[in-house]
């Protein structure tokens, strides 16, 4: 089977992540004279994270976010200087949720506060 025979069949078989990098990691395979299974390691992993990429971009746009690319680094914390900056922080690493914690806004979400802007962060 040719290179892009074989690059055909990983997208039949919807592994086009896989077929997107094959040619890459096989020229790298040959210059580092990789194992086999470092191959296949790097090739199942590039996999992985571009599915991840896909679905957490897929999430995103079933959000409906208003502004999709508004991120906490982004976030104006000059506004309310009394807010804790790295309890914002650690709370945006979802932590409490393996910890079967709750996280709780108070305060009123409108507009014209932060708790709307912060919870769209």
């Amino acid at each position: 089977m040719h290179l892009i025979e074989l690059q055909h069949a990983l997208r039949q078989l919807r592994l086009g992540g896989i077929a997107t990098v094959l040619e890459t990691r096989l020229r790298q395979a040959q210059a580092e004279a990789m194992a086999p299974i470092d191959l296949i390691s790097c090739l199942v992993a590039d996999e992985l994270t571009r599915r991840g990429d896909r679905l957490l971009q897929r999430r995103r746009k079933q959000a409906a976010f208003r502004d999709p690319q508004k991120t906490l680094d982004h976030f104006d914390f000059t506004f309310n200087p009394k807010m804790n900056r790295s309890l914002v922080f650690d709370l945006a690493t979802c932590a409490f949720i393996g910890k079967r914690e709750d996280a709780l806004f108070l305060g009123p979400c409108d507009p014209a506060t932060f708790c709307t802007s912060l919870l769209h962060s």
